[in-house]
């Protein structure tokens, strides 16, 4: 059953009434919800939304069916941003987990490859679309980054941690320990 944490929330699920119901037949039975933080970084700059964890963890309580919210962010260390984050997921009594974001630097060092090569781009291109880049195209590539190396940039920092086998492993421990009926992922 929904019932709205906060006068906004109310408005919002009388405009959106059927959005509720349909969220309600979903939430139907004891439901734990797990949020990789990460993917919503890029929902929001993909549909260009603010989506506020105070509002998330309002709007998520609203479902009396909902008995825990885990949110799952990396920690980016010497990063404002990352670290108020985190202090927000856990002033908003998130059950929060975080690790130390991995920094993979990959090169982009062309100077030991053909230009039309694509050695260097499978590392950052999927194969499916290479593929369908013509051999102007590829080479065109490769002297960009070439300018690149020209200015001294040999290298780029990727950012990588992933959630996947402790979003798992809680899955698993909240099926066997604590009657979950439903998972929300």
């Amino acid at each position: 059953m929904f019932i709205p944490k906060t006068e906004k929330i109310k408005k919002l699920s009388e405009k959106y009434s059927k959005n509720i119901q349909e969220l309600e037949s979903i939430f139907d039975k004891n439901t734990y919800v797990y949020i990789d933080f990460a993917n919503v970084i890029h929902w929001q700059d993909k549909l260009q939304w603010h989506i506020s964890v105070k509002r998330l963890k309002q709007f998520l309580e609203s479902f009396n069916t909902i008995k825990d919210i885990k949110i799952y962010y990396g920690t980016l260390e010497n990063n404002e941003h990352s670290l108020d984050l985190i202090q927000s997921f856990n002033e908003c009594n998130y059950h929060c987990k975080t690790k130390k974001v991995k920094i993979i630097k990959k090169s982009i060092d062309v100077s030991s490859i053909d230009l039309n090569s694509i050695d260097l781009l499978k590392n950052f291109i999927k194969k499916t679309l290479l593929s369908k880049f013509t051999v102007e195209t590829i080479k065109f590539i490769n002297n960009e980054l070439k300018k690149l190396n020209q200015n001294g940039i040999l290298e780029l920092e990727d950012e990588k941690c992933n959630f996947d086998v402790e979003i798992g492993i809680d899955m698993l421990t909240d099926y066997r320990n604590n009657n979950v009926d439903n998972f929300i992922l």
